[in-house]
């Protein structure tokens, strides 16, 4: 009977667990009877490494360093740069990529330098065992095999025998597309979070819409896409993700219903704080302390209106329980001019707060009236009852059922300065109905933090909204992983991105990076036995990458697959359009008057067409164009 979810542990031995691909939404999983061929044991012939074409021979080693002199032109010829080699080193083999090939001026002869990556040992059943590290070096002289074709093929499924079918996650193939299939742990991939790096058109967005695409395919899949630039929208009209815009100025007059807004009342007081008081301001310290006692008041009111005693006497000043804007300015507005009557002198004396109260009346008016804040401070009504939070929340974290389980929220509208406010209030909101959700019944998540140098920037003198969202996004990546909540950072600076949250990320799909600070910045960290994949990221092509972690047996070069729906991130061709395309007095004119509704119209070609007529949105760019 097919099962649409991750498929159960068969402890019966006359039964078989099949993956089967499905024409449907999601791959299945059939559980059938065993046959005869099931249960019989497969004899399957030694895996010998060596039988690939020799190279050269060991001429040096060290504990991190294996030098091999090739033997002649045929060699020179067949070694490159990041290939697999395998040295016979005892009862095994030392696996090693070559990250550097010297010719001697003197000798004319060719030095190949090796990175080793791990270990492996034959079983004489078929199959063995692969570890990192190195666990006996080879001997002067030991000749080294070059791993490629049917062995290479051999080897990588040999290394991904531990990984159970339902746990595959295909990234690609090893050296083009006719190689041998990469094959990730899913688990393990996205447990520990993972890093998407790579320079600006290396196909840093076509690697993420691949893992979308994979992921999909999964029932319960839940993903939330932070896009910036609206570049997943072709994802929606695949039915790969659906697409949540977070309301922008031009929805202030008529807004759309399926718009995603954090209303004023999600912001914890540390929060709203940074965004309606002034540091600076003397009052600074008793318009919190107002904010404090008014909000938390106003709060327990509201839950008390309708009855719910109970948790009115558990709530706090943080707590996700509505409460008017308007009425807290109101109160404002007497407690600024407040004046108490002495007992029995009858002296009339200022309030504690009078006095006190203008500047953050008058800056929370502000931010009310900023278009630019409508997602927080206008809110639509129906967001002020109490069972809007769940909706919402819903909406976001709801999968399995009609709609795709992965969302990708649309925050290109949005001013830049506000993109870590809402990043952050994102985060929050969802890690902490993560952490409060009943163990047993949560479905985990992951956060994709596309173009994260933006809002998770490595900073001293970040502006307290950074900062706010950094705390977040560091909370998360320290703590998500016991409540079910997976980072994935999308970037093409490592080097400017926050070390905190880069440090817990045990994965790393790594794309072409040119700079030397972001050089550096991958070598310290990636695993110190993998460091060297940092010399060939400047030769790799548009969709190449070296996958490195807990997800991967070991650091090799791949062709990552195309995506089916590819996200709008292609590279313009300036040369040819400049040379073929006239100017549009018609576009800028439009343009113009985008900029000034600071709202962007669809576009008129959706992926469904571009699909239909055999490309793919933004396929200058995409990884397998020639």
């Amino acid at each position: 009977m097919p099962v649409n979810e991750s498929a159960p542990e068969l402890l019966d031995r006359d039964r078989v667990l099949e993956l089967v691909p499905d024409e449907g939404p999601w791959d299945t999983f059939v559980d059938r009877p065993a046959t005869p061929e099931d249960l019989e044991p497969r004899a399957a012939p030694m895996l010998s490494l060596d039988d690939g074409p020799l190279l050269g021979h060991v001429s040096s080693v060290d504990a991190g360093r294996v030098l091999v002199t090739l033997t002649d032109d045929t060699a020179v010829e067949r070694a490159t740069v990041s290939a697999l080699v395998a040295l016979r080193a005892r009862d095994g083999f030392l696996l090693g990529i070559i990250d550097r090939l010297v010719c001697s001026e003197t000798s004319e002869r060719v030095t190949a330098h090796l990175m080793p990556v791990g270990s492996f040992h034959p079983s004489e059943g078929g199959g063995g065992t692969f570890r990192v590290g190195a666990a006996h070096q080879p001997r002067i002289r030991a000749g080294c095999h070059l791993i490629e074709g049917e062995l290479l093929s051999s080897f990588m499924a040999c290394v991904a025998a531990d990984v159970a079918p339902q746990e595959r996650l295909i990234l690609g193939h090893y050296g083009d597309e006719h190689g041998a299939e990469a094959v990730a742990d899913g688990n393990r991939m996205f447990q520990r979070h993972l890093a998407i790096l790579g320079n600006s058109g290396a196909g840093k967005s076509w690697a993420v819409a691949l893992l979308l695409e994979r992921a999909a395919r999964l029932q319960n899949a839940s993903l939330i896409v932070l896009d910036l630039h609206g570049e997943y929208d072709p994802l929606d009209d695949g039915g790969i993700a659906t697409r949540v815009r977070l309301g922008g100025p031009a929805d202030v007059v008529d807004p759309d219903d399926d718009l995603l807004y954090l209303p004023y009342w999600l912001l914890e007081i540390d929060e709203l704080a940074m965004v309606v008081l002034n540091g600076d301001d003397p009052h600074a310290a008793d318009q919190r302390l107002w904010l404090v006692q008014r909000i938390e008041a106003m709060k327990r009111a509201s839950l008390a209106a309708v009855g719910n005693y109970a948790e009115e006497g558990r709530t706090t000043v943080d707590s996700a329980v509505p409460y008017s804007l308007e009425q807290l300015l109101e109160w404002a507005e007497r407690d600024e001019v407040e004046q108490i009557i002495l007992q029995p002198s009858g002296k009339v004396v200022p309030g504690p707060y009078a006095g006190k109260l203008r500047s953050l009346i008058n800056r929370i008016e502000a931010r009310r009236a900023d278009p630019r804040f409508a997602f927080v401070f206008q809110p639509p009504a129906q967001s002020q009852s109490l069972d809007w939070l769940p909706k919402m929340a819903l909406m976001l974290l709801e999968t399995g059922g009609t709609e795709p389980g992965i969302k990708a929220i649309d925050l290109s509208e949005l001013p830049t300065m506000l993109v870590p406010l809402a990043a952050g209030l994102i985060a929050r909101l969802v890690y902490d109905i993560q952490f409060w959700t009943e163990p047993s019944l949560r479905t985990p998540l992951c956060l994709v933090c596309d173009e994260a140098h933006v809002y998770l920037r490595e900073t001293e003198d970040a502006s307290p909204i950074y900062q706010a969202a950094m705390r977040r996004f560091e909370t998360i990546a320290k703590e998500g992983r016991k409540y079910g909540v997976c980072l994935a950072v999308v970037s093409q600076r490592p080097s400017e991105l926050n070390r905190t949250v880069l440090s817990q990320c045990n994965n790393f799909i790594i794309l072409r990076l040119s700079n030397d600070q972001d050089h550096a910045a991958i070598v310290e960290l990636v695993p110190g036995a993998f460091a060297g994949v940092a010399d060939v990221l400047p030769t790799l092509d548009v969709g190449e990458a070296v996958v490195v972690g807990d997800a991967v047996p070991l650091p090799v070069r791949i062709k990552l697959d195309r995506a089916t729906y590819g996200p709008n991130s292609q590279t313009i061709p300036y040369w040819t359009l400049w040379a073929s395309k006239p100017p549009s007095a018609d576009a800028v004119v439009m343009g113009v008057g985008a900029l000034r509704a600071q709202w962007r119209a669809p576009s008129e070609t959706t992926a469904s067409e571009t699909a239909a007529s055999g490309q793919t949105s933004g396929s200058p760019d995409a990884p397998g164009d020639p």
